[in-house]
């Protein structure tokens, strides 16, 4: 802890899960709520695979929010390592933001079937109202406070910013009593080598076709602080051999692409030059696989 945050009977602490479909908008809201780029975002569903945990300090609160993979049925080993850590965040959370997309039917018809487990603050956040026209909203709204279901039902469109403020001070207001858990300058909890492993996996996001991102995975192998630039050694992981070939593209262009919209993410994130020294490997069916699953960083399912 640090001094200069009180720990009185006055400040709040605590987690805020957000949970929802995939491409509710949910890694948006998280970046959006606390001013820092730390999820990751692209215009696919199912980007997000683990928790992410982003902090906001103030000198009354402090929340730790927590993004989570979009909730699915799963159809793999991968998927069903999703779904574990969404449904995590949720037993975890002092607050829970269900995050809808106001303009998507079977969002707003999941939203209406979810019952949240026993325990935390309950919000549900209507996502993109840019989607829709005034009278909607206001209707989907009352729809739902008439419901009796959520203590707050705050519309907001998280690209732009609208209602976000609204959210945040209904978010700090349900913290419980109690000390911060992190220094007040500690914006997330996992090491900077995961969000450059993050930055890369978006690139492929971004580049890639319309399933292949899905089949990657990315791996830091050395990390050279001190350096400048800064040298970063990083794998991207495929399943299958024709995957590598279209991941490094006719003539080494489509990895050249990756590594350059990469790289720049990472330079904005980290504030220094970087060299980023991108390989292309395969591994096997790795998302169906427990052992590769742990290898690559992710939590292997329970059954």
């Amino acid at each position: 802890m640090t001094d200069s945050l009180p720990n009185t009977a006055e400040f709040r602490s605590g987690f805020v899960t957000l949970v929802g479909l995939a491409n509710a908008g949910k890694s948006t809201l998280v970046n959006a709520l606390t001013g820092e780029s730390l999820s990751i975002v692209t215009a696919r569903p199912q980007t997000t695979r683990q928790r992410v945990t982003a902090i906001l300090t103030t000198p009354e609160h402090q929340a730790v929010f927590v993004d989570t993979p979009g909730l699915l049925e799963p159809r793999y080993l991968l998927q069903e390592s999703m779904q574990q850590e969404a449904r995590g965040g949720e037993l975890d959370a002092d607050v829970l933001v269900y995050v809808a997309d106001l303009g998507f039917d079977k969002s707003l018809e999941h939203a209406a079937a979810y019952t949240p487990p026993p325990g935390p603050r309950t919000i549900l956040c209507l996502n993109k109202r840019d989607r829709v026209d005034e009278k909607t909203c206001r209707d989907v709204v009352s729809g739902f406070e008439a419901s009796g279901d959520w203590e707050a039902v705050i519309p907001t469109t998280a690209t732009d910013g609208s209602g976000v403020s609204e959210l945040r001070d209904a978010v700090l207001r349900r913290l419980p009593l109690g000390p911060p858990f992190y220094p007040e300058d500690e914006l997330a909890t996992a090491p900077v080598r995961f969000f450059v492993a993050e930055k890369i996996r978006a690139a492929c996001f971004e580049e890639l076709g319309e399933e292949l991102p899905y089949s990657t995975a990315v791996g830091i192998e050395e990390y050279r602080e001190g350096s400048d630039p800064l040298y970063i050694a990083a794998t991207i992981f495929v399943e299958r051999k024709s995957q590598k070939g279209i991941v490094i593209g006719k003539g080494g262009r489509t990895v050249r692409r990756i590594g350059i919209r990469a790289r720049e993410g990472i330079e904005a994130f980290v504030g220094e030059r970087v060299y980023l020294d991108l390989r292309v490997k395969v591994l096997a069916n790795w998302r169906k696989n427990p052992g590769k699953l742990k290898l690559l960083g992710y939590p292997v399912p329970t059954r």
